[in-house]
């Protein structure tokens, strides 16, 4: 396995939009489609210690074939099929009382599934390979004070 690594382009200006005016347009909760067994799914001991969530963002080229609200509309019905087998995505963290750890309560209780947008195009805000504190726009934070069990374990924000 190797890095790519990708120089610096030298500017003395870049040009890198901090405000991205994201706009969010709807917020839904995805739930199984079909009915999943209640249970308990146990953490290893690393999860126990690790406990954080985990912010990403992706970003792709848009296709003319596909607009964005037909890529929204599939990739929410592709979650939707996938809480399923996946069911723990649409389940809580919760804090076992006999045992004291943490671990998935599988109780169907949904993903979230987020729709926004920003009157940017992609190429407008600036390189991608570079941090840029306007990306912390782009995840969804109106969870940060919601009690644990109540904080969905998935959430989908599609721009």
């Amino acid at each position: 396995m190797g890095t790519l690594y990708q120089s610096p382009i030298k500017s003395s200006s870049p040009n890198i939009i901090q405000d991205l005016k994201v706009i969010i347009h709807d917020t839904f909760t995805i739930l199984p489609p079909e009915k999943t067994e209640p249970r308990s799914m146990f953490l290893s001991n690393i999860d126990q210690v690790l406990n954080f969530n985990v912010e990403t963002v992706h970003f792709f080229v848009a296709n003319p074939d596909f607009p964005p609200q037909l890529v929204a509309e599939k990739l929410k019905m592709a979650l939707t099929k996938a809480l399923v087998p996946y069911d723990f995505l649409a389940g809580r963290l919760r804090l076992n009382p006999d045992s004291k750890r943490f671990e998935f309560d599988c109780n169907g209780a949904g993903a979230r599934f987020v729709v926004g947008s920003s009157e940017f195009e992609l190429s407008e805000i600036g390189d991608l390979v570079y941090p840029n504190p306007g990306f912390r726009q782009l995840v969804q934070k109106s969870y940060d004070n919601v009690a644990m069990h109540d904080k969905p374990l998935c959430i989908i924000q599609v721009e």
